[in-house]
């Protein structure tokens, strides 16, 4: 009985010792992994930072000032007068004083997330299919003549469009607000 439980005791050593192996050498290969990842991180921030002196470099304003010397005939640049300058009165609206496009007919907020997440269009039918109509603003050909459609209105209640005026000391307001025509 004694000889039976000692090889069982070594059996289950001999297992927890291959376990044991087995965990060290995942954890190496894991800290070679983390080590490879670190060595690429320090080299990319190498690369940026190198990127960082070389623009730098570039956009020095002294150089800019030889380049646009030299190039001069063929840009033919001008320096900028006064009254190109914006004052914040002209500038566009912020963002958070937009009007909010209307929902739409008879499909929640909710749905229209739900139908982009699906990658179908909004008011899609599963089983009928939709009658398609040529998008609002667009000219419809009708016996071969082009008859322009007007734009479809919403049914809500309108209300009075937000008017944007510049307060005395908005001019040190967040850029990051305005609305520039570029796409964030």
């Amino acid at each position: 009985m004694l000889r039976t439980f000692d090889f069982v005791l070594m059996g289950v050593m001999v297992a927890a010792a291959v376990v044991t192996y087995s965990i060290k050498h995942q954890a190496d290969l894991k800290l070679d992994s983390v080590r490879k990842l670190e060595a690429e991180i320090k080299l990319e921030k190498d690369t940026i930072d190198l990127l960082r002196a070389d623009w730098a470099l570039l956009t020095q304003p002294n150089r800019l000032h030889r380049l646009v010397n030299a190039y001069q005939s063929d840009l033919a640049l001008v320096p900028t007068q006064p009254t190109q300058l914006s004052q914040p009165k002209e500038l566009p609206m912020l963002r958070s004083q937009l009007p909010q496009p209307p929902e739409p007919v008879g499909m929640s907020v909710e749905d229209v997330i739900a139908a982009a997440m699906n990658g179908s269009k909004p008011g899609a039918t599963l089983g009928g299919v939709k009658p398609k109509s040529p998008p609002a603003g667009q000219i419809a050909v009708s016996g071969g003549v082009p008859v322009p459609q007007p734009r479809a209105r919403a049914a809500r209640p309108a209300q009075p469009m937000p008017v944007a005026r510049a307060q005395q000391g908005d001019e040190a307001g967040d850029m990051d607000e305005t609305i520039t025509g570029s796409v964030d």
